[in-house]
Formats: structure tokens, sequence, C-alpha cells
């Protein structure tokens, strides 16, 4: 606040599950930006999330997704996995599917800025 020259604070800590957006004291259309930073995974309804999102956003917002997607869908086996799920790899979203469910939850332009591999070594996972 002192550092930009602002006379107050513009910055408020809400706690609140991800999951339940909705449910929070937040405002929609009053975010210019929301950054997930490996949490989309975790959660069952990930539509709900993208969609809550959106609503949040001021028109021209931005939701910058950091977290791990996958090159395919993973499998059905994996999905309940708690030491997979905890590292959020069996929670993880194939691109497609992440483009799918950005579109239906009104994003327009969903793009992929920056991405590195990151390979699974353990055969029986992989």
């Amino acid at each position: 606040r002192e550092t930009f020259g602002y006379a107050k604070s513009n910055v408020r800590f809400v706690e609140g599950d991800i999951e339940k957006l909705d449910e929070l004291d937040l405002e929609p259309g009053s975010f210019d930006i929301i950054v997930s930073n490996c949490v989309i995974n975790l959660v069952a309804d990930k539509a709900k999330v993208f969609a809550d999102a959106h609503r949040l956003l001021k028109p021209g917002g931005e939701m910058y997704f950091s977290d791990v997607y996958s090159s395919r869908r993973v499998p059905q086996h994996l999905l309940s996995d708690p030491v997979l799920h905890g590292e959020c790899l069996s929670g993880a979203l194939y691109w497609g599917d992440f483009l799918k469910l950005a579109k239906a939850a009104g994003f327009t332009d969903p793009r992929l800025v920056k991405d590195r591999p990151l390979g699974i070594g353990d055969t029986r996972i992989a």
C-alpha cells in the first residue's frame, strides 16, 4: 500500500472453499484477475469452479490457471488414489477437457501461456 501510494489497503483476505465461491461474500464482476495455483486439480466439480470464477471477473478480466494438466484422460482406476490426488496428478484435467470446461464457463479464448513436460517414471501409473 505504501509503496504504491494508496491511502488505504485495497486488499482483503477471505478464507473459503474454492468449490463454494458462490457462498463467499464476493461481488460478481468485481475482479480483474483470478489466479489459481495448483488448486483446481484437487476439486471434484471443476466446471462449477470455472463458472464461479468467470462470474466474479469484470468484463475483460482474466483467470490464470497454474496446474498439472494431462495429455490424455486420467484412467478411472487412478482417480481415487489418495497419493496421486494429493500430488495433483489424479485430478489433472486432460487439456481438451480444460478447453471445453473453460469455454462452457464463458472464457472465450483460453490459451496455454507456458508449459513444461512432467514425466511420471512409475510404470504402474504412467
